[in-house]
């Protein structure tokens, strides 16, 4: 289980990297150079498989980088198991990834010191979907 999660997290990472089209280790002051520097991630997972649930995450950022940010999300493993059925995301109160039924998403987004991120899923209990706010340079 613990080797499917890490799979589905590296998988996400590069992804990221992919969608942003950065180059790893490019990001001004980045001392790393696997994956642009997140703001956020976390892996969400449905409560049942018949009703959609909501769950909600809030984080904070300090201080908000400049150039910020790209919400990015992995339906599943990365690999085309453990996908929920459907999925929706909201950040601060404004939805960023509408009613979905794609393995993967992104959407330019704002955020602040404090935000609240909604993930509203339906999909079995052994289903996810990984979201990473990330670093985007070329939004300055």
């Amino acid at each position: 289980m613990k080797t499917a999660s890490l799979v589905s997290v590296s998988l996400t990472l590069l992804a990221a990297i992919l969608l942003l089209g950065q180059e790893p280790g490019k990001a001004p002051g980045q001392s790393f150079t696997l994956y642009p520097p997140s703001v956020y991630m976390h892996e969400f997972h449905p409560c049942s498989s018949d009703k959609r649930c909501e769950k909600t995450e809030e984080f904070q950022v300090d201080p908000v980088p400049n150039g910020c940010c790209v919400l990015v999300v992995t339906n599943g493993n990365g690999l085309g198991k453990d996908e929920v059925r459907h999925y929706e995301v909201v950040l601060n109160g404004e939805r960023v990834i509408p009613d979905r039924e794609s393995r993967n998403a992104q959407a330019t987004v704002r955020i602040s010191p404090r935000n609240t991120l909604k993930v509203a899923l339906t999909g079995e209990q052994s289903s996810r979907v990984f979201i990473l706010v990330t670093y985007d340079p070329r939004q300055k």
